[in-house]
């Protein structure tokens, strides 16, 4: 399950931040400067807003199994360094290009940055931001791009999920089996069997799966 950067890290990371707080012409962010080594944590140029960007106010950031293995240099994606992980946050917007019709100024949003959220702002693509509802936290919201990103990916996308079928979700217990529980049953209108973990004992392997019975 995806965890989260936030204030209470200090002084290990000071990713979450308060509201309301200025910002000057620098700002700091984690860089992977060597793979495999811990990230520092440097003051980093603003660059302006190209008129599609938004500039966003991060007040928390996801840390997925992603962000693990771009900073070992075996993920798929080989960002050139020093480069900043963290591939979704919530936050406030800051700024707006000028063709950026979907969000504004001050509005609460979720984005997917690719590869650098986990810094005091970010600049995204409008297309890659959401606007979060009042009654969920930022903090739950960090959350949720990448694993019901992935959900949908699956159930819709790859799987071609359709009302009344029945979908076997695995290792249940994570944010992204979680988030396919939900999308499954409450936006496709498919089956996940009962409402209850099974686990079944794999006798050839050994292996435990943790599936819905």
């Amino acid at each position: 399950m995806a965890a989260l950067l936030c204030r209470r890290s200090l002084p290990r990371t000071w990713l979450c931040r308060r509201a309301g707080q200025g910002c000057g012409r620098h700002y700091r962010a984690a860089l992977c400067a060597e793979l495999k080594q811990p990230l520092a944590i440097e003051e980093v140029a603003r660059r302006p807003v190209r008129p599609h960007e938004v500039r966003v106010e991060v007040h928390f950031c996801g840390v997925n199994f992603a962000d693990i293995l771009v900073c070992r240099g075996q993920y798929q994606e080989k960002p050139p360094l020093p480069f900043t992980p963290g591939m979704e946050f919530s936050g406030t917007v800051l700024e707006t290009g000028a063709d950026v019709s979907s969000v504004k100024e001050g509005d609460r949003v979720i984005g997917v940055s690719g590869f650098n959220g986990m810094a005091e702002e970010c600049i995204v693509d409008q297309k890659t931001l959401w606007r979060v509802p009042e009654k969920v936290s930022l903090q739950e919201a960090a959350v949720l791009p990448v694993s019901y990103g992935t959900a949908i990916l699956a159930l819709e996308h790859r799987a071609h999920t359709q009302p009344g079928e029945t979908v076997l979700v695995t290792a249940a217990a994570g944010a992204t089996g979680l988030a396919v529980i939900d999308v499954a049953t409450n936006v496709l209108q498919a089956k996940v069997n009962d409402a209850f973990l099974h686990v079944i004992q794999r006798k050839s392997t050994g292996k435990v799966l943790l599936s819905l019975k």
